[in-house]
Parts: structure tokens; C-alpha cells; sequence
């Protein structure tokens, strides 16, 4: 098996690890990789890096041009010539990725386009399947895949094209990894986890500060991801309350399930894996922020299931921490309606319908 992922955030490379773990429990072989290094670099800095940019600058204007209705027939049409025109140095090792498995497990839309650019360009039969980490599907997924699975089942435009094309789409739940799923909660009263996902975003020392005035808070954990300069302006800044053991200014972290369990609250921007994560551990969930697009999907489908509390400003953020703190019965609430939103056994119905599908067309080549 071939799992694809883009490095655009944490999410992607998330599912694609908790996928590549549970085939490794089943006993398939799978291969890790990056679009990147199947693309040539400078591709890779047009999809990927400007994105990236754009999202640390806080730029809005990406959700509307990524949303139109003709962004993806066109960029799906240009990228083949492109490739074409300006050379492609990656096909070597593309053709030695695609002849050595015998599916792809794409984890996101630009995995499954380009596993299918390739299939075609070196004359092979190769399952794709796509799986998504959002609770909404981008038009970007209007390319042909074997299977599609997404977090629930809902209407939309983008399900009824796959559908007419004999596509199974699978409400299988969004894969996550939970390094135990059945331990206890250690919550501890007034403990704090501010995540922002991958990059880090969405964290600025006026919240930190904001957060730090309350005294009902006991201790404050910062997750900065991947942005080394956050991290460092944070542990600078607040020295003195992380001498003192109530503020933690921690990095990049491999899983979170440890920090969930012991939070008593996670504020964090609206990414589909760390809302999957938080859910399946019980975990009660302030939504600070969240990306144009599909972060902003996100945030409502769980508002709208009474899920999450969501906050616009550090004050907002502050009054609805507080007021969370200790209680009980609001926390349970929302906890066991974000529970309803998701599936435990997301990883396992996924590698089931991999691994028939293979068993049933492996005669094909």
C-alpha cells in the first residue's frame, strides 16, 4: 500500500500515519509518502508553500479563489501541461513507487489527482482510494478515486459526482490516532491546553497573557507545532511563569492524547484531526480560530451539534474558559454530543474495505 500526504498543515500526514499504523497491526506492508517528493520542487512551492504563507499572514482571499467552481477543472487541466512544459525530475521515482504497490491510500485531493497522473503517464492499473480529514469535502476531490471515505454522511455536491460514477462513499469517520482510547481521564482542575495546529497558528502572547490573568487557570500548556519562532517569543516573554511550573511552552508533539486526557479544557483552531482527537477523548473543546475553508466547515457542523464552544477575541476566549472550568454538566454536554460526531472504529472499517478491495481485484493488473 501507498499512502500519499501533503505536508500543508499536520493533519494529512496524521491520517497517513494512523493508517500506515493499523495496516502494520493487520500485517500489510505500506510506504510512507510525501507528494513532495514525487513532485518536482518547484510545483511543490507553487500548491504547497504559498499556501503555507498565506496562512501565517492571516490572508483570507485563498478560501474564495480555492471555492470557486472553476478553480479545480481549470488547475486540473493546467497541471499536466505544466508538468510538460517545465520538466519533471521526480518521474523516476514515482515509477518506482507505483510499480512496487499495488493501491494508494491518498490523503488528500492533490495525493489522488497526481497517484492517477501518474498511473496514466506509466501505463499502470493501480487502485486509489482517497480518505478525508475534514467535515466537509473541498471540490478539490472531484477527480476519480475506487473509494472515498469521509467523516458522516451528509449532502453534497461533490458525493453525488463521485456517486454517478459508481464511487463507494464510505461515512466511515475520520481516522485518528489514540495511543489508548480506553484509559481513564486524569483531568485536572483549571489545567489548560492551547493548541494551533501543525504551524502553530492562532496562539499569540495576547492570549497567553489574556489566559494567564485568570486565576481559576492552574497551569497553561501551549502546543506551537512546527513554529520554532513562536515557540521561542513564548518561552522569552513568559519566562517567569514557566520557572514557576504554570506555564508550559511545548513544540512540536508526535501524539496529544496524553495532554488531552489531562486538560480540562483544549482551546484550539477548528483542524478536522484535532477535533476528531479531542472527541474521541472526551475531551471539552474551545474553538479559538479557524482557516478559510474547511476549518470554518469544521467549527460548524460541530457548533451546530452544540459540540464546542467557540470564541472571536481573547476576552471571549477567557469568559468562556472560565466559565467551563468546572463545570461538570456543560462539559458533559458538549463532550458527549462531539462524541456522537465521530467513530472509534474509523481506522479498522477503513482497512477493511482496503484490504477486500484488494483480495477481490487482485487478479487484475
Amino acid at each position: 500500500m501507498l499512502i500519499l500526504y501533503v505536508e500543508s498543515g499536520a493533519g494529512s500526514r496524521a491520517l497517513a500515519l494512523t493508517m500506515q499504523q493499523r495496516l502494520q497491526q493487520r500485517g500489510e506492508p505500506s510506504t510512507l509518502v510525501s507528494l513532495s517528493e514525487i513532485l518536482p520542487v518547484w510545483l511543490t512551492k507553487l500548491l504547497f508553500d504559498q499556501y503555507y504563507d498565506w496562512c501565517l499572514e492571516g490572508k483570507q482571499h485563498h478560501s474564495k479563489l480555492y471555492g470557486s467552481r472553476w478553480f479545480y477543472p481549470a488547475l486540473y487541466k493546467l497541471l499536466p501541461l505544466m508538468l510538460w512544459f517545465k520538466g519533471n525530475d521526480k518521474k523516476a521515482k514515482a515509477k518506482a513507487l507505483f510499480t512496487q504497490h499495488q493501491q494508494v491510500l491518498a490523503c488528500s485531493y492533490y495525493g489522488a489527482f497526481f497517484a492517477r497522473y501518474y498511473c496514466k503517464k506509466l501505463a499502470i492499473k493501480r487502485p486509489i482510494h482517497g480518505v478525508l480529514g475534514d467535515y466537509s469535502i473541498s471540490s478539490g476531490w472531484q477527480t476519480p478515486v475506487d473509494n472515498l471515505f469521509v467523516s458522516h454522511a451528509y449532502d453534497n455536491a461533490v458525493f453525488e459526482w463521485h456517486k454517478t460514477r459508481k464511487t463507494p462513499v464510505h461515512a466511515s469517520g475520520i481516522p485518528a490516532h489514540i495511543l489508548d482510547d480506553k484509559q481513564v481521564r486524569c483531568t485536572q482542575l483549571g489545567r489548560i491546553l492551547l493548541c494551533g495546529g501543525g504551524w502553530g497558528l492562532g496562539i499569540t502572547p495576547t492570549t497567553v497573557q489574556t489566559l494567564l490573568n485568570a486565576q481559576k487557570i492552574t497551569r497553561l500548556q501551549v502546543v506551537c507545532g512546527q513554529n520554532a519562532s513562536l515557540e521561542q517569543q513564548l518561552t522569552t516573554m513568559f519566562s517567569e511563569d514557566i520557572a514557576t511550573g504554570r506555564l508550559e511552552v511545548l513544540g512540536f508533539v508526535d501524539d496529544l492524547t496524553h495532554l488531552y486526557q489531562e486538560a480540562e479544557v483544549l482551546i484550539t483552531k477548528s483542524g478536522g484531526i484535532t477535533l476528531t482527537e479531542a472527541s474521541l477523548t472526551n475531551t471539552c473543546v474551545v474553538v479559538s480560530s479557524a482557516l478559510p475553508g474547511q476549518e470554518q466547515h469544521n467549527r460548524d457542523v460541530f457548533k451546530k451539534a452544540k459540540a464546542v464552544v467557540t470564541a472571536q477575541s481573547p476576552e471571549s476566549l477567557l469568559a468562556a474558559v472560565v466559565r467551563l472550568i468546572g463545570n461538570t454538566e456543560e462539559k458533559h454536554i458538549l463532550t458527549n454530543n462531539a462524541a456522537a460526531l465521530v467513530r472509534h472504529d474509523a481506522p479498522d472499517y477503513i482497512c477493511n474495505v482496503l484490504l477486500n478491495h484488494h483480495q477481490e481485484n487482485r487478479h487484475v493488473d
